[in-house]
């Protein structure tokens, strides 16, 4: 496993190519003003790897995302021959946003990001927004405006159908890749863990289409209503 400086070198160089590459290959609108954002939010809903954290705030959507791939053979654990619990992660992100900033660190993050904006006239107007310093980069930038250790919370507008059909948001993590795990553990903690009966998926996951849930609605393209008809295939079988 490389370090995480390596990795974040490897994050930048992709991200690089995945602008200088899609640009003929998007068909979304990137606005000029969060277009660092824009493309790195299509770098994740393309399967490309990120330091993002995609939740959703619709509960039904979350649930779906939870159960789409658990038919019965993918619930059970072949060593123990019983059935997996899946689970919904619920996140209260004004609560951890609140909890993040309480932090030392957070309050130096911002301090920094100011520094550096009266170096960059190009960010002239945005000193609030430090969460710039989470996006992408080598390491020269790096090295001048370092890569904040704590996560933030993300709220930008949706760019493409797949992520406002999603209803998503956003988490980007910094160098501690394991901060949000460790929150489930905390006191107070601004996560929740809803563990569902495994007898119940199937028709959880037929309530769910019939409730407007569906694959063909969250990814709104041919890919999509293909895998929904694998869906109810794998569900009717």
């Amino acid at each position: 496993m490389q370090s995480i400086p390596d990795l974040l070198n490897i994050e930048c160089d992709l991200y690089d190519d995945f602008q200088r590459c899609g640009a003929q290959l998007c068909n979304e609108r990137i606005e000029e003003a969060y277009r660092e954002w824009d493309w790195y939010y299509l770098m994740q809903h393309h399967s490309a790897p990120t330091r993002l954290l995609d939740w959703s705030d619709g509960a039904l959507i979350a649930l779906h995302f939870a159960l789409r791939n658990k038919t019965k053979d993918a619930l059970r654990d072949e060593t123990t021959k019983s059935l997996c619990h899946p689970s919904v992660y619920v996140l209260d992100p004004e609560r951890l946003k609140d909890r993040l900033d309480s932090f030392p660190e957070r309050a130096a993050d911002r301090e920094r990001w100011k520094d550096y904006v009266k170096k960059h006239p190009f960010f002239e107007g945005r000193e609030d927004e430090y969460e710039y310093a989470h996006l992408p980069a080598d390491e020269k930038e790096r090295h001048e405006l370092p890569t904040p250790s704590l996560p933030v919370v993300l709220d930008y507008p949706h760019i493409t159908r797949r992520v406002a059909a999603q209803r998503s948001r956003f988490v980007v993590f910094g160098m501690e890749e394991s901060w949000l795990a460790e929150e489930l553990g905390r006191e107070n903690s601004a996560l929740r863990v809803i563990s569902i009966n495994p007898e119940c998926v199937p028709d959880i996951r037929v309530e769910l289409r019939e409730s407007g849930v569906s694959e063909s609605v969250i990814y709104p393209d041919l890919d999509g209503l293909g895998r929904e008809m694998n869906q109810i295939w794998e569900d009717r079988k």
